[in-house]
């Protein structure tokens, strides 16, 4: 136990230092960005956003963001392509699919531009990564088998072929085609091996490995296991060990070598609470008890389901989640614990079926329907045929009097006729008046707005940056740099620059125009939230291209303008967004679990008429109703199919 502890402070210290080694990095970089111009300025700003990606994803996404920006402005293809490439991957790592695939569609369209060959095979994998996370397999795979064929025909570095070839395999594992897997795997491996890429044959070694135990071949399993383990020590990746000997763990289970097998996953355990890895961990426990199921350890292994299941539901592991409720049922069953058996098998078919149930209640319905609407037509047609037999036979004596009256009908129809057009069509012309009046109204606003931002972002606040830089420099010459009132004038000017910098964004974001609807989004709550102690999610579904630039404009204006009401009265601490396109409307709802307010004061503030204005002009509709949280929730349309 004193080793194992040693050895998780020896790795702490070591990723200590190494952190500390990244800082030291990035501030000497960040105080070269400073001087720099151009693509000497877009390369540092890519360097900065690399080495956050190791340590904090969020600001290696605010330096990718400007990296954008730098090369957008100076109009370099290459840089631009490389920095939606770098927005792309790290969306990608924040679980945010849509906003990745977007950067990666926009970067291949440049590279495709510029004739980027190996480049466009780069985002042709990165598609293989989403869709494969997407769970679309098909089109992973096309996308990968894209880029295999260029690097297969072209001069590329060894390790591109390899490195495909087992994402290619990580899909056909999730389809349990092992043989395929095998197959790529094996293929990927001699590419490694015959260039000495230990690092690249010794982690494909241990997929090997994962893939037998699929195929229940344990021993097999076991001699790659290790093999794998002894290549991560030779190259001092000591953090993976655990990982293999997970796997020769489940072999031994395999191999009823049960009391080996407890050993390991004891050990393992500790291993993954040390480094975090509660995936990891929480499938460790699960195989814990399962071992202990094996040897009728019963309340051993109801111990391990149970710690597992709270690592589960807190981190949403929900197919890991029926697994521990199924083992848990069991085990307490056996042991007559029959009300918490109960219980856990009653979760379990819930979460389990909850899907299927909906889509089997709505099949239901559409069959119940379609035969009451059958039903209704052949009821109908009878009807309508005693009818015309009826009216047949009076059809001769009535004959003059409907056409008397229809005569008469048609007379006071033409005239109301005429006179609904000419009313309705001077309704018309005021509404259109109207409507022009609010357009120019808006549009005047938003190009002041653009004014304005462009104003402040390229005057004053190059301006300042330029004061700073003179202050210091002139500050460092008398040798006043260091003293606590050149400082404290140092930060407040680097204070007003950045305040200046985010009241620019906020009057004209530029991640809304270079990026889209999503990216800004997530800025505009990231920076309106973050010092309100409001937590906040943002979720997004069908929006893989951009919308036409008013109802992007529109929609970023109307969030904007509820997340300040949010802010200034709602008393919330909770606020969720989504927004989605269903049927070519665009659907947006924000809730917050604050005080809520009444239909009468929705009515009332110039913020929510503004709201209403805006969606006058792009022929939407808002409706404001009480959350189930207890606060407000807004739900809004807008029609996309005339606004391209």
């Amino acid at each position: 136990m004193k080793v194992k502890i040693a050895i998780f402070f020896l790795f702490f210290t070591i990723f200590a230092l190494e952190s500390q080694n990244i800082r030291k990095k990035i501030d000497s970089l960040k105080q070269e960005v400073k001087f720099l111009r151009d693509t000497s300025l877009i390369k540092s700003l890519d360097k900065i956003s690399g080495l956050y990606k190791r340590i904090d994803i969020d600001s290696s996404l605010i330096f990718a963001k400007k990296s954008l920006e730098g090369a957008v402005a100076i109009k370099n293809d290459k840089f631009t392509a490389l920095a939606y490439n770098n927005l792309g991957t790290i969306y990608e790592s924040k679980s945010l699919l849509d906003s990745a695939l977007y950067c990666h569609k926009r970067s291949l369209q440049i590279k495709t531009k510029i004739k980027d060959t190996i480049g466009i095979a780069d985002t042709y994998n990165n598609f293989g990564i989403i869709y494969d996370l997407r769970g679309e397999y098909l089109k992973s795979l096309q996308n990968y088998f894209k880029a295999l064929e260029v690097y297969e025909s072209t001069n590329v570095t060894f390790n591109k072929v390899p490195m495909v070839l087992v994402n290619i395999g990580i899909v056909y594992k999730k389809q349990k085609n092992y043989k395929k897997v095998l197959e790529f795997y094996t293929k990927a491996i001699k590419i490694y091996k015959d260039n000495n890429h230990k690092l690249g044959t010794v982690i494909t070694t241990g997929n090997i490995a994962s893939v037998y135990l699929e195929l229940k071949d344990y021993k097999q399993a076991i001699i790659n296991s290790l093999e794998a383990k002894k290549g991560f020590k030779e190259l001092s990746y000591e953090v993976y060990l655990p990982f293999m000997d997970h796997n020769i763990a489940i072999a031994k289970d395999g191999l009823e070598e049960y009391l080996e097998a407890r050993k390991i996953y004891n050990s393992i355990i500790i291993e993954f609470e040390n480094q975090n890895a509660l995936f990891e961990l929480s499938d460790a426990k699960i195989n814990l008890a399962k071992n202990y199921t094996k040897t009728n350890n019963l309340h051993f292994a109801i111990k391990e389901l149970k710690e597992a299941l709270i690592i589960i539901k807190k981190n949403k592991f929900k197919e890991k989640e029926l697994t521990v409720l199924k083992l848990l049922s069991k085990n307490q069953g056996n042991l007559n614990s029959f009300k918490e058996a109960y219980n856990n098998l009653i979760t379990y078919d819930i979460k389990k079926d909850s899907v299927f149930e909906q889509e089997k209640t709505k099949a239901i319905l559409e069959l119940e329907t379609k035969y009451q609407t059958e039903k209704k037509e052949k009821e109908l047609l009878e009807t309508r045929t005693e009818k015309a037999e009826t009216e047949l036979a009076l059809s001769k004596t009535i004959t003059w009097v409907y056409i008397l009256i229809g005569g008469l009908a048609l007379a006071i129809m033409l005239f109301f006729n005429i006179s609904q057009r000419n009313k309705r069509k001077n309704q018309e012309e005021i509404l259109a008046q109207k409507e022009r009046g609010l357009k120019a109204i808006i549009d005047a606003q938003e190009e002041e707005r653009s004014k304005i931002a462009r104003e402040l972002h390229d005057g004053v606040v190059q301006q300042i940056g330029s004061v700073i830089l003179k202050s210091r420099n002139m500050l460092s010459k008398m040798d006043l740099l260091r003293s606590k009132e050149s400082q404290e004038l140092l930060e407040s000017l680097e204070n007003s620059n950045q305040d200046l910098r985010n009241i620019s964004h906020q009057m004209m974001p530029r991640t809304l125009k270079e990026l889209g609807i999503i990216p800004a989004l997530n800025d505009l709550l990231e920076g309106s939230l973050a010092l309100s102690n409001i937590k906040f999610s943002l979720e997004h579904f069908n929006i893989e291209e951009r919308l036409p630039q008013k109802i992007e404009v529109t929609i970023y204006r109307i969030i904007q303008e509820l997340i300040n009401n949010i802010i200034k009265h709602s008393k919330a601490d909770e606020v969720s967004v989504q927004l989605f396109n269903t049927n070519n409307t665009a659907i947006l709802i924000v809730e917050d679990n604050g005080v809520g307010f009444s239909s009468k004061e929705s009515k009332k503030g110039i913020g929510l008429l503004n709201i209403s204005s805006r969606l006058d002009l792009v022929k939407g509709e808002v409706n404001y109703a009480p959350s189930p949280k207890s606060g407000t929730l807004v739900t809004i349309k807008i029609p996309l199919e005339n606004a391209y």
